[in-house]
């Protein structure tokens, strides 16, 4: 079930206004110049990893450990690939807090959908060598303090180099109890403006085009990947259908995480045993071959100083592979 909000009207009643992703008959060879996907070796046991990100500023990689409902263990880590470590992150909590999708604004802080206490939060650094956390979006409609209805459980984000944001809530994890906001995609204006732009079911990965014009979301239940347009100031218009699973050759399910390269190529982790792949497509929604792993891919991020790292993680492992091409955390 895909809903729409009241400000883009009807523009995905009926036939969608893109073609849907081609299906060939036989299924699909490997992405050409990827590596293979070797696990980075840790002593850490992992629980349910989520939201690879890239820092540039300090060449490492961030990455939740979800572990549902704040429950023992959950927190952000670091990988260092100098020293090949792993290390927890600072955080303005002493309790562990669920987080998953992350992403850094244009100043260089932290942003984190924090998925059970349903919120999204930018931490940064704070008095005495500790860590400082600003709520950024907690309810829909946004208002005065107690207004609106709590978010269910913010699972990914993406940043535009203005400082727009957007992230996508699903009821993935979310805190049990009544009267939550409608599940959707929403946006951050750089002022702290919250708006929603799209409402849908279970909506999961989202990412920016190179340029920042184009956004991308995924559906988990659906098995479909939507573009919005963005305009100059943030604006997001009407969704059309680039990626519809069922016709995709080989495969495409649980589209869960959504990383672009330079070239303004989806990278779309399928996080599914049936399929157990990321699947690469054009920005036409043209598959271009697929990444195969040992396990299910949740979530992607390009890195290393070149940019040609393509780090994954799964439920209990970070992967690394070559990648011909560089990318965007």
């Amino acid at each position: 079930m895909l809903l729409v909000s009241p400000a883009l009207g009807c523009a995905i009643c009926g036939s969608p206004t893109t073609a849907p992703a081609a299906g060939a008959a036989a299924a699909p060879g490997l992405f050409p110049g990827a590596g293979t996907p070797a696990a980075l070796p840790s002593d850490v046991p992992f629980v349910s990893l989520e939201g690879p990100l890239w820092m540039a500023a300090s060449g490492s990689l961030y990455f939740s450990d979800v572990v549902e409902a704040n429950a023992s263990g959950a927190r952000i880590y670091s990988f260092d690939p100098a020293s090949r470590h792993f290390s927890a992150v600072p955080y303005p909590s002493a309790a562990p807090i669920s987080t998953n999708g992350l992403a850094v604004d244009p100043a260089g802080r932290l942003i984190a959908c924090e998925r059970y206490n349903a919120r999204v939060v930018r931490v940064e650094p704070g008095a005495g060598g500790g860590a400082k956390l600003t709520v950024l979006a907690d309810r829909w409609p946004s208002g005065p303090a107690g207004s609106g209805q709590p978010l269910n459980a913010p699972n990914d984000l993406v940043v535009r180099k203005d400082g727009n944001f957007y992230f996508t809530d699903s009821d993935w994890g979310a805190r049990p109890g009544p009267g939550h906001a409608p599940m959707g995609v929403y946006r951050v204006s750089p002022t702290g403006e919250l708006s929603r732009v799209l409402g849908l079911e279970k909506p999961n990965g989202i990412a920016l085009s190179p340029d920042g014009a184009t956004l991308y979301v995924g559906s988990d239940t659906q098995a479909k990947v939507w573009k919005l347009p963005v305009d100059a100031a943030g604006a997001v218009g009407a969704p059309a259908l680039l990626i519809d699973g069922p016709t995709v050759a080989g495969g495409f399910k649980v589209p869960d995480g959504i990383c672009v390269d330079d070239a303004g190529a989806l990278y779309v982790t399928n996080n599914d045993d049936a399929v157990k792949a990321i699947v690469v497509f054009d920005p036409a929604g043209h598959q271009l071959g697929r990444i195969p792993f040992p396990y299910r891919p949740s979530n992607c991020s390009f890195g290393g100083a070149d940019r040609r790292t393509l780090y994954v993680t799964t439920l209990h492992a970070v992967y690394a592979l070559p990648v011909p091409t560089p990318g965007l955390p």
